[in-house]
């Protein structure tokens, strides 16, 4: 039996959240939609994915590394170009560290 579904839920918020990300930002870095932006894409959208989907695993809400780090390129590319895929991994980054957050916070209560 599961004691803390907050951590189950957070856990299955940044799996899920990591692999649409990795999924998105490699169609748009093999796609026609950003030229040019590769390595911006690779380094502030894909490793905090990559990043993002090993944190998933740990109690503790390290994932909001993930958030922070990815939230500037996120939010322009949300502004510039209305691409709202960005916009939406990067606040599930941060929905995913509120759950594991309250889910050790549970555990240790």
């Amino acid at each position: 039996m599961v004691k803390n579904w907050f951590s189950i839920g957070g856990l299955l918020v940044g799996l899920i959240e990591s692999l649409i990300s990795i999924t998105v930002c490699y169609d748009f870095i093999f796609g026609e939609s950003f030229k040019g932006l590769d390595f911006l894409l690779s380094l502030m959208i894909m490793l905090p994915a990559l990043f993002a989907l090993i944190t998933s695993f740990v109690p503790a809400p390290l994932i909001l590394i993930s958030f922070i780090w990815s939230l500037p390129l996120s939010f322009y590319l949300w502004i510039a170009s209305d691409v709202k895929w960005f916009a939406i991994t990067c606040l599930t980054y941060l929905l995913s560290s509120y759950l594991k957050f309250h889910g050790t916070k549970n555990s240790i209560h």
